[in-house]
C-alpha cells in the first residue's frame, strides 16, 4: 500500500490527477486505479473529484495527516540504517518558542557547530508550538505541559523561574511594590504562558492573582527588553542569563511573595530519535542545558 499512499498524497499536493501523474511519470488512469485501491482498502471515499480539481473528504484528510507521518517515519528508518555508525550530519529542523531567550538560542547553535559541524540547523519559531501537530519538525522545544501520545520522545529540559523583575531606574522613580496589591499602581509587563489568555501572577502559596498589564505577550524577550528600558515591572521567565553589554541587571521584586516554575520541554519524533544527527540532541541535552542555561535552574 505504500505506492498507493504515495500516489494519494501526491494527488493531494498537486491538486489534480493530471498534475500528479505528470510529476510521477505515469498515466492518469494508473494513478486513479491506485487511489481507487486505497479507497477500497480504507472503506471510505478519500477524494471528491470536481471541475476545479480534487478536494479531501473528512476521511481523506485524516488519512493524509497520518500518511505523511508514515512516509516520514519510513524515510527516517531508511536514513537510520544508512547512517548508522557515521558522524552526525545533515539537516535538523528545530521549532522553538519565541519565549526562549535569543542568547540561549545562539549558545545552543554555537555548541552544535563546535561539536558537530556536519549538522545544519533550520529553525522556526512560534508563540506556543504544539509538538503533537508539528509533523515536519525533527526537534521541538516548548513551554508548558508534556504533550500526550507516544509518537514523541520527550525530555524535561529545565524549570525556569518566572519572577517579577524591574530596572533600578524604574524602582527609583516609581518605588517598589511591598505587597501584591501594590501592583495595581504599577505598569506590569506580562508574559503569557501557553494557554493563558489574561495576565495573572502566582503567589508563593500557589494562588493565582489577576493583574492589569500594560502589555501582555507570549514573547518573553519583548517583556525583558521593555523592562530594561525602565518602562515597567516584568512578569516573565528568568533564565538568569547575563544582561546585554549595555544593560543593567534587573532587580527581583516581591521575591518571597511572587514566583512560579515554567517547564521547558524538548521532544523528538520517536521514529527519527535514533538518527545520528538527532541523537546529538538527545544524548547530549544535559551538556547543552548546562552550557546554554548555566544557572537557569537555580532559585
Amino acid at each position: 500500500m505504500l505506492a498507493e499512499l504515495r500516489a494519494f498524497l501526491l494527488v493531494v499536493d498537486e491538486g489534480s490527477f493530471l498534475s500528479a501523474a505528470t510529476r510521477l511519470g505515469v498515466s492518469r488512469s494508473t494513478l486513479r486505479r491506485q487511489v481507487d485501491a486505497l479507497e477500497v482498502a480504507a472503506g471510505a471515499p478519500l477524494i471528491e473529484r470536481g471541475p476545479r480539481g480534487v478536494a479531501l473528504t473528512e476521511a481523506g484528510a485524516r488519512l493524509a495527516r497520518g500518511g505523511r507521518a508514515m512516509q516520514r517515519d519510513f524515510g527516517a528508518l531508511l536514513s537510520s540504517v544508512r547512517d548508522e555508525g557515521g558522524q552526525p550530519a545533515g539537516d535538523v529542523r528545530v521549532h522553538l518558542p519565541t519565549a526562549l531567550h535569543p542568547g540561549a538560542v545562539a549558545a545552543l547553535y554555537g555548541a552544535l557547530r563546535a561539536g558537530w559541524p556536519g549538522v545544519r540547523v533550520h529553525a522556526t519559531f512560534s508563540d506556543a508550538p504544539d509538538p503533537s501537530r508539528l509533523t515536519d519538525v525533527d526537534v521541538a522545544l516548548w513551554f508548558g505541559a508534556p504533550t500526550p501520545g507516544d509518537r514523541w520522545v520527550q525530555h524535561r529540559v529545565l524549570d525556569l523561574r518566572q519572577r517579577l523583575l524591574a530596572h533600578p531606574s524604574y524602582l527609583a522613580t516609581r518605588g517598589a511594590p511591598r505587597v501584591v496589591e501594590d501592583l495595581a499602581s504599577h505598569d506590569v509587563l506580562a508574559w503569557l504562558a501557553p494557554g493563558e489568555r489574561e495576565p495573572r501572577v502566582t503567589t508563593a502559596g500557589g494562588a493565582v492573582v489577576p493583574v492589569s498589564a500594560t502589555i501582555a505577550t507570549m514573547n518573553a524577550h519583548v517583556v525583558h527588553e521593555i523592562a530594561h528600558l525602565g518602562l515597567g515591572i516584568a512578569w516573565a521567565p528568568d533564565g538568569e542569563l547575563p544582561p546585554g553589554p549595555a544593560q543593567v541587571a534587573l532587580v527581583q521584586v516581591l521575591k518571597d511573595e511572587i514566583g512560579r516554575d515554567v517547564t521547558l520541554w524538548m521532544g523528538v519524533p520517536r521514529a527519527i530519535s535514533q538518527l545520528p544527527r538527532i541523537r546529538v540532541f538527545l544524548e547530549n541535552f544535559e551538556h547543552l542545558r548546562a552550557l546554554v542555561f548555566a544557572g537557569g535552574a537555580r532559585r
